[in-house]
């Protein structure tokens, strides 16, 4: 007689770039985890496009309350990818969601797992926002001056989002104890991938805040064509970079949720 034993869920929960990643044309994360997990565990899509961490407080309950439910199907995995939302920037308000509140939200993410006792072995990876892809300006004419860094909102969404990525690993450092949560510092992979595309990986003035790459300012270059549909949006050497660092950090720390593994 065939099992009823449900199969184990990985959850993706968070905005567009985990909506739009389940894509088999950007090979998306999501695509990426459903090939490797065929068969062993189902990969939910939990992202929902343009919103924030405040929108999805309530779809972030609701997840929790499935998974505590009588015969839920375990979740040994679960990521949190926000903050791309959050950090875009108002004119004349700052960020769309305030640092501190953005914070505390995922802070609160978190609790909800580690206090639960039907998800006492859910694992969870917080992963930090990425780096925005703004074009290189047009050059300069002889009376024309220079942008200032500080007044360009481009240039300033960009480093918001750079603050929000460092306030996820700071997040998932704060928690390493619990042995339950680890950061995946995407903002820092998608910079360094395009360091190398840039050969300046390892350059002394690498990681020169005017200089980084997609940055939109006349010392950036942009990242090259397949990283970014839109200059937000994943494209599939985005994605690439994604899946890769994502099943390395997890797989390096919990090697039991490896698809040889996860359904035992």
């Amino acid at each position: 007689m065939a099992s009823s034993k449900k199969l184990p869920q990985i959850v993706l929960f968070g905005d567009s770039l985990t909506q739009w990643s389940f894509n088999e044309e950007t090979r998306g994360f999501g695509w990426v985890l459903e090939e490797k997990y065929k068969g062993k565990a189902e990969i939910v899509n939990e992202g929902q496009a343009g919103y924030t961490s405040t929108m999805l407080k309530t779809d972030f309950r609701n997840i929790i309350a499935r998974a505590s439910l009588p015969g839920a199907a375990p979740t040994p995995l679960l990521t949190i990818f926000l903050g791309a939302n959050d950090a875009c920037l108002i004119p004349n308000q700052g960020e769309y969601v305030p640092l501190p509140t953005f914070e505390a939200n995922i802070r609160d993410f978190v609790d909800q797992v580690l206090r639960n006792d039907k998800m006492a072995t859910t694992k969870i990876v917080l992963i930090a926002p990425p780096p925005i892809n703004i074009p290189q300006p047009l050059p300069m004419g002889l009376d024309d001056a220079p942008v200032d860094p500080k007044k360009d909102r481009g240039y300033l969404t960009y480093m918001s989002k750079k603050k929000y990525a460092e306030k996820i690993m700071e997040i998932a450092a704060s928690l390493e104890g619990t042995g339950r949560v680890i950061g995946l510092d995407l903002w820092k992979a998608l910079i360094d991938a395009a360091l190398e595309d840039q050969n300046r990986l390892g350059d002394e003035d690498a990681y020169d805040e005017l200089r980084l790459p997609g940055a939109g300012l006349d010392w950036a270059e942009e990242f090259k064509p397949g990283y970014f549909t839109d200059g937000l949006h994943f494209d599939k050497l985005a994605y690439d970079v994604l899946s890769k660092s994502l099943l390395e950090a997890t797989l390096s720390r919990w090697p039991e949720l490896g698809p040889e593994h996860i359904a035992q």
